[in-house]
């Protein structure tokens, strides 16, 4: 018996147990204080519900929650165990939800074959729709006949991509192999044969990755193929029209949007009621954005009719949430009273607090942001704070931060990159205006003025981690106008009568369409984010899975970080922390530092020195199979460093896929290491099982 080896990936868990019925303990996860004391009472909690429920005619307790100010638990239970799990109650459960229905509907075996009722003392849970005659009722685990690891893996891969949550889709892309012919062919579930499902989802994955990561247009090139009439799978070719649609709407593509949405429609009247939800979320949002804001709403609620009847609180919070959005137009009160209720539908969820927050500033009430804020600890509410603090120091106005705060909801835009180029003349102590124009100007693709603009913010005072982000920024557009060509030769820097350099002007040159200057063709190449919005392990998945090559670049409050890419595979990397390959071969006895020396520094400039190993080969100074060993090593710590960071910015630049070099070429698979590393990660947070004797 042992926990889900996911538990222990988990931000938001703080710890975990596994116990039977009598309260003794067999696995942990992380620090739970008092163990077995938690166990204990917990069992008797679940002896006691599962009595008074079976009382009111209930079948089963499925799940416990129990929710407090400081402290979140939620307990899944089975016939014979329970996993009891501490969460972070400002922090999202999605994932730890999902965690946790895998693991009691995947082991869950009744001896009769019957399927229990989804209806057990998990709160007030509603009804779902009768099933159709084709399609089996969603809402019900599968019979212990059908041997399935997950129930319904087609619709826990539509829930996981639809989520964003890469990393998940390969366990139930195995389950729906493990399953094989006992899968019912329903829509939905079209069989696929092995090679055909492997190519959909490293198509699927790559697209929605690349979507994610802020390159619409080549996240939806990658999904064209998907979504057209040939893919016979309808979860395939649903969630390809969803994420078509999404990256349709970021671009700004109003018609595209509208033909994806209206397939996406489509397709899921034939899936379950949750595609239904989701897809209606989808049309409202499509139809806000062409000013028919009644419809919206009207869509809206039905959709959250349909999350309702299946307790889905991600679709809950997302339907109330953007409800608030469109009210915020148009009733202040209205659009409060949706964000509260957004709120309500997802606790552990920080926008809807964030989002308050923000309209409190917005509205010129800086003590009601704070305290909406309260004691919430992400990024988004960190930056708030500091945007407050900016106000409180004077060193922008508080309309002037109301309208930063719109600007930065809004897509991006010439005319948003105006007016924060405004901000940014009229406070030119808030160097957070700076630092937002310059990325503004990456998203427009106008590399050339946001480099000049990081060029001017590494010369002010900065904090550390805000000084890593503007590093970052110059290095990715630095790279990005190598590309295109070659930098622009610097010019004199314009001085104020004190003789400080004045922060650069953005001409109106940068504002025109990137199709409209040739000399910028080609600069799709590079896409940036969060790490808070996409995970580094769904990155580097994402990159190998997409076969791409280039270099992708990490910021976090602990510096910088990076790795090179050649088709997919790790060919270098780099961390604060860690040693470099040099570095490393001479700790490990292979290499004498006055070898090292002799090779030559690393370009300047440069996080990963992709020569470096060559080098040392064709120098003689070390031999090339301990060159290989020392770089799978380097990368392995370098990812065992960086795969924690869950705040910062990343940037991926394209590069031209170059053939490997000599005998020291390194390539490693970042799978493997990923598997590895999480596998042992498992395996150290699981204690002692008791023999059945003690």
């Amino acid at each position: 018996m042992s926990l889900p080896p996911r538990l222990g990936e988990l931000v938001e868990v703080r710890g975990a147990l596994l116990a039977d019925r009598r309260g003794q303990v067999h696995a942990t996860v992380k620090e739970l204080p008092a163990a077995a004391d938690e166990a204990a009472a917990v069992a008797v909690a679940v002896t006691e519900l599962g009595a008074a429920g079976a009382a009111l005619g209930f079948e089963a307790l499925l799940r416990l929650e129990m929710k407090g100010p400081h402290r979140t638990t939620l307990t899944a239970v089975r016939a014979d165990l329970f996993l009891f799990v501490d969460v972070d109650p400002v922090k999202r459960l999605a994932r730890t939800i999902e965690t946790l229905d895998a693991w009691q509907l995947g082991e869950v075996r009744p001896a009769t074959g019957a399927t229990p009722a989804r209806s057990g003392l998990t709160g007030s849970l509603p009804a779902v729709e009768p099933p159709s005659p084709t399609r089996p009722d969603p809402a019900r685990p599968a019979p212990a006949a059908s041997l399935m690891a997950i129930d319904d893996p087609w619709g826990s891969l539509r829930r996981a991509l639809v989520r964003s949550h890469l990393t998940h889709a390969a366990a139930f892309q195995q389950a729906i192999v493990d399953a094989g012919a006992d899968l019912d062919p329903v829509p939905g579930s079209e069989p696929l044969p092995a090679p055909a499902l492997q190519a959909a989802m490293q198509r699927l994955l790559e697209g929605i990755g690349s979507i994610m990561a802020g390159d619409p247009m080549g996240g939806a090139r990658t999904l064209s193929e998907l979504a057209s009439q040939a893919q016979p799978n309808s979860s395939i070719r649903w969630l390809a029209h969803y994420w078509s649609a999404r990256a349709a709407l970021q671009s700004g593509g109003a018609e595209a949007a509208r033909d994806h949405v209206r397939d996406t429609l489509a397709l899921s009247r034939q899936l379950d009621v949750e595609a239904r939800g989701v897809s209606q979320l989808l049309a409202a949002e499509l139809l806000a954005r062409g000013g028919d804001q009644n419809k919206a709403l009207s869509w809206l609620a039905e959709a959250r009719g349909r999350f309702e009847r299946v307790a889905d609180q991600w679709g809950l919070g997302q339907s109330w949430l953007a409800e608030a959005r469109i009210l915020s137009t148009r009733d202040e009160a209205a659009c409060v009273a949706a964000a509260v209720k957004a709120r309500e539908a997802d606790p552990t969820w920080d926008e809807p607090q964030v989002f308050l927050a923000s309209r409190a500033v917005m509205a010129g009430d800086p003590a009601t942001a704070t305290a909406a804020l309260g004691d919430i600890r992400s990024p988004a509410a960190d930056r708030l704070r500091m945007l407050l603090e900016a106000v409180a120091q004077r060193r922008v106005s508080l309309a002037d931060a109301g309208e930063f705060l719109r600007i930065h909801l809004a897509p991006p835009s010439g005319q948003n990159l105006k007016a924060l180029e405004k901000i940014a003349n009229a406070s030119p102590r808030f160097f957070q205006a700076r630092e937002a124009l310059a990325w503004l100007l990456v998203k427009l693709g106008r590399y050339a003025p946001a480099r000049e603009v990081f060029e001017w913010l590494l010369k002010q005072p900065l904090g550390p981690s805000d000084k890593a982000l503007v590093t970052l920024g110059l290095s990715c557009t630095t790279t990005a106008l190598k590309a295109a060509g070659g930098l622009p030769a610097p010019g004199p820097a314009a001085r104020t009568t004190s003789g400080t350099a004045t922060a650069p002007e953005v001409g109106d040159s940068a504002l025109l369409p990137q199709g409209a200057r040739a000399a910028f063709s080609g600069l799709d190449s590079m896409f940036s984010g969060r790490l808070s919005v996409f995970s580094l392990a769904d990155l580097v998945e994402f990159l190998r899975t997409a076969g791409r090559s280039g270099l992708l670049v990490c910021s976090s409050h602990g510096g910088m970080g990076a790795f090179r890419f050649r088709k997919g595979k790790i060919t270098g990397a780099a961390a604060p922390s860690t040693p470099s390959l040099g570095e490393l071969l001479v700790r490990n006895g292979k290499l004498t530092a006055e070898a090292l020396a002799s090779v030559g520094p690393a370009r300047e400039g440069t996080l990963v020195d992709a020569g470096l190993a060559d080098r040392l080969v064709q120098h003689g100074a070390a031999d090339a199979a301990a060159v290989r060993e020392a770089g799978r090593q380097q990368i392995e710590q370098v990812l065992r460093e960086l795969i924690d960071w869950s705040d910062g910015e990343f940037a991926f630049t394209r590069e031209e896929e170059t053939p490997p070099g000599g005998d020291a070429s390194i390539e490693v698979d970042a799978q493997h290491l990923l598997l590895e590393l999480f596998r042992e990660r498992d395996e150290s947070s699981r204690g002692p099982v008791p023999s059945p004797g003690t």
